[in-house]
């Protein structure tokens, strides 16, 4: 059951062999310029988009040079992106602001050849109100501990569980699960009163630059222990019957490595269980509204997710207004104590 996306697909390899030769030669030295500063996933997004626009305008455009292309022209993209691809803000404005670095980038770099050319996608394309395209799941205690119980009680998935655990307990991305390995597990490498595990070594995660953000990870260590545990012994059997030996926690049954595509597979079969649209980024979701039920400040749940602001906070913490903790009730209530 997965969460319900509309999808349409306008770009073919064929399609891509006609695109304009002076905008083929425009994208790969934007890319390249790009490759020297940005994640490997940063470039891919660049890429679809620019194959994305790129493909409208040799389909609509007259395959225009893009130092050609009017504002009444890119207007007209983005209207297409809305009606006929049926985008949302927020990939509206990845586009937008892949348009924008395009546009940056010719101004820095081709300004001799080009010194009237200018960024008009900033002032001529409005940004689209924020609203939601995906239906969002909000998974509560009862349910997570539920999938626990299935994956380790009633099937016998000790691997899967031990997953779990450890993305809920780090409230670490999927494209960041499988770089935790058992060598930078320790469990006598706590923090925050013995309450947290804390990486023995830093890990790769989301970041601008090309290598990402170097980062120690938190993991509360109740949560994950005793799964990874459990998994540890079953995990040094397969290892030893296949004749593996690497410090990957999560491996195949061959006993090799595990992929984002295994991953992929496991959280299809939790979906099935749970009966709701389920995706990885919602179990960061769960454990930041998790800490915050418990009364954590945002300040605290800043420092262990490895964020830069608590603005974040503010995004994946999904307690209603009525489900807070108000310090302002506390005044209310005494002063209407003394009033009696």
């Amino acid at each position: 059951m997965p969460r319900k996306t509309f999808k349409k697909q306008i770009t073919s390899p064929e399609l891509t062999e006609q695109i304009n030769q002076k905008n083929k030669k425009l994208i790969d030295r934007f890319l390249k310029e790009k490759n020297t500063r940005c994640s490997d996933t940063t470039i891919e997004a660049y890429t679809s988009d620019l194959n994305i626009f790129f493909t409208w305008n040799l389909l609509n455009n007259e395959n225009k040079f893009f130092i050609e292309i009017k504002k009444i022209e890119f207007a007209d993209f983005f209207s297409y992106c809305v009606e006929e691809l049926k985008w949302g803000s927020a990939r509206f404005g990845r586009m937008k602001s892949c348009l924008s670095s395009l546009s940056e980038f010719i101004i820095r770099y081709y300004d001799e050849d080009h010194p009237n050319f200018r960024n008009v996608i900033l002032k001529a394309i409005e940004s689209m109100p924020r609203n939601p395209v995906r239906e969002k799941t909000i998974l509560s205690e009862e349910q997570v501990n539920s999938l626990l119980n299935h994956l380790k009680n009633e099937i016998s998935r000790p691997q899967e569980a031990c997953l779990l655990a450890l993305a809920i307990a780090s409230g670490a991305r999927v494209s960041e699960w499988l770089r935790f390995t058992t060598d930078i597990i320790d469990e006598n490498n706590t923090a925050f009163e013995d309450m947290f595990l804390e990486t023995t070594k830093k890990i790769k995660t989301k970041g601008r630059t090309k290598t990402g953000k170097m980062i120690e990870k938190y993991i509360i260590k109740d949560i994950f222990l005793p799964y990874y545990k459990d998994w540890l012994v079953e995990r040094e059997r397969i290892m030893n019957d296949k004749g593996k030996d690497h410090n990957s926690i999560f491996i195949k049954r061959d006993g090799e490595p595990a992929t984002v595509e295994t991953v992929r597979g496991w959280i299809e079969k939790w979906e099935l269980f749970l009966g709701v649209p389920f995706y990885p980024h919602c179990l960061r979701h769960f454990i930041t509204t998790y800490m915050s039920r418990l009364g954590m400040s945002s300040d605290f749940i800043v420092e262990v997710m490895g964020w830069n602001s608590t603005d974040m906070v503010k995004v994946y913490n999904d307690l209603t207004a009525k489900e807070k903790k108000w310090k302002d009730l506390e005044k209310l209530k005494d002063h209407l104590t003394k009033t009696e």
